[in-house]
């Protein structure tokens, strides 16, 4: 016959990052000699919610594009190969701001693309937002099933 108990704690938690214990107690009976085991073990975690993980990732790569995508257009790179490829994902990106501001043109063939870093701004908010109430939807089960 076994028994086994799992007791989870939360032993801090900022909002954003969960830290904790986890303990198992498992009892065993031998069927033979009737002896009864007991082992234990703890483990310690800490660590964001996944969704906020996957969420600030999606946030990066974005953010990654957009820069090189304003950083391309600044220094006036070429529209071919990775610069391309570039121009085609951070433009997709930028598109629904396009036109707010004007784009500015330089002598040398440069370009500053204002719409770049307004979706920039943009996609931190949302992503800011977006992990924030991931955040408090995960704190308030915490403590309804505290």
């Amino acid at each position: 016959m076994a028994d086994t108990q799992v007791q989870d704690r939360v032993v801090s938690n900022d909002g954003q990052i969960y830290s904790g214990v986890t303990s198992t107690t498992q009892t065993t009976s031998d069927p033979v000699t009737g002896v009864a085991t007991r082992r234990s073990s703890t483990l310690s975690w800490s660590g964001r919610p996944l969704a906020n993980r996957i969420v600030a990732l999606i946030a990066g790569i974005v953010f990654i594009f957009l820069g090189f995508d304003f950083a391309f257009h600044a220094a006036g790179a070429a529209d071919v190969g990775f610069g391309a490829f570039i121009y085609a994902v951070g433009g997709a990106f930028a598109a629904p701001f396009a036109g707010i501001f004007r784009t500015i043109y330089t002598t040398s063939g440069a370009r500053i693309v204002w719409a770049d870093l307004l979706a920039f701004a943009v996609y931190a908010i949302a992503a800011g937002i977006v992990i924030k109430v991931i955040s408090m939807t995960i704190d308030e089960h915490a403590r309804k099933t505290a």
